[in-house]
């Protein structure tokens, strides 16, 4: 009962102590003293708190959900995020930059699921806290008993941070965090070498179709801003990837409801010794009287008619 008393004197006199700070008192300002005096009295560095929290983190992990109409998603086709909900500050963007440079890159951040410890997870998946150790103001270490159709002992770094703890690697023992760096680091290389593809690229050979490509470059990588097959149909959702060898340039439609596939385009070269971008080419449009499935040439500000008269892009207006 004192204790009660004690910390109700407390927050009355945090509440009248006035705002000195020199900014307007918000709703949220008031939530923050409501969250910390509902905090007091709470020894969040204690180990039985820290298995209590790793236990809220890992709920739902491995099982199903349903949504608002009652169908049922499983956890990896959840809406929740959980690396935002339960990832530090700083690992989760760091986690968010290396996504948004494997996503220029084409390649893979993880080929599995750092949450089950699999590519997949079993229907008696279950995760255990069997020992928390060398516990700081601001960090902690937790093994973790991770049961995914076979037993799995892991160790997982905690972070002190928004008064509470958060995930800060999965993998301590490999440092997660200097592998997000590691690629963060290549990427944005990749990316200045993805500058030298900017511009005009038009077919050029014997056989093939009469693409034009158009490459831009943003904020976030090469975008394709024309690839068409020259004044007869195009592809207007078609993405690039450039992993500082090879290029690739692909669009499909896919329609899941009728299992059929609309149209395709599917672009995969490398610069040759002349400076041409060479590769295979696979498309599929329902407007082409024909598919096709084969080797491709492209050159940068440069078109091939097919009836051999060459011109730069620069000699004819639409």
């Amino acid at each position: 009962m004192k204790k009660q008393i004690l910390l109700f004197l407390a927050a009355a006199l945090m509440l009248n102590c006035g705002n000195k700070t020199g900014k307007t008192v918000s709703d949220t300002d008031s939530l923050a003293v409501d969250s910390t005096v509902a905090d007091a009295g709470i020894d969040k560095h204690s180990e039985a708190y820290i298995r209590q929290r790793i236990d809220t983190i890992y709920k739902g992990v491995g099982k199903s959900t349903y949504d608002s109409e009652g169908r049922e998603i499983d956890y990896i086709h959840s809406p929740f995020n959980r690396d935002s909900a339960y990832c530090s500050e700083r690992y989760y963007a760091l986690m968010k930059e290396a996504l948004e440079i494997c996503s220029e890159t084409g390649e893979i951040l993880y080929d599995y699921d750092y949450w089950v410890r699999g590519q997949d997870f079993s229907d008696d998946w279950s995760c255990k806290v069997t020992k928390v150790y060398e516990i700081t103001d601001s960090t902690a270490l937790v093994d973790l008993m991770i049961h995914n159709f076979d037993d799995i002992e892991t160790t997982i770094a905690l972070r002190f941070e928004r008064y509470d703890w958060y995930i800060d690697d999965f993998t301590p023992e490999s440092d997660d965090k200097e592998y997000l760096r590691k690629t963060i680091r290549q990427g944005l290389k990749i990316r200045e070498q993805a500058k030298a593809l900017v511009g005009y690229w038009g077919w050029v050979g014997d056989e093939g179709p009469e693409l034009l490509l158009r490459l831009e470059m943003n904020g976030k990588g090469l975008e394709v801003t024309e690839c068409n097959i020259y004044r007869l149909y195009g592809f207007d959702k078609a993405k690039a990837t450039f992993n500082g060898t090879y290029l690739t340039v692909e669009e499909m439609d896919y329609d899941e409801q009728a299992e059929k596939l609309n149209q395709e385009f599917h672009f995969s070269a490398h610069m040759d010794k002349n400076g041409d971008l060479t590769g295979d080419c696979r498309i599929r449009h329902p407007l082409a009287s024909r598919n096709y499935d084969g080797p491709l040439t492209l050159r940068k500000g440069y078109f091939k008619y097919r009836d051999d008269v060459k011109r730069n892009l620069s000699d004819y207006a639409e």
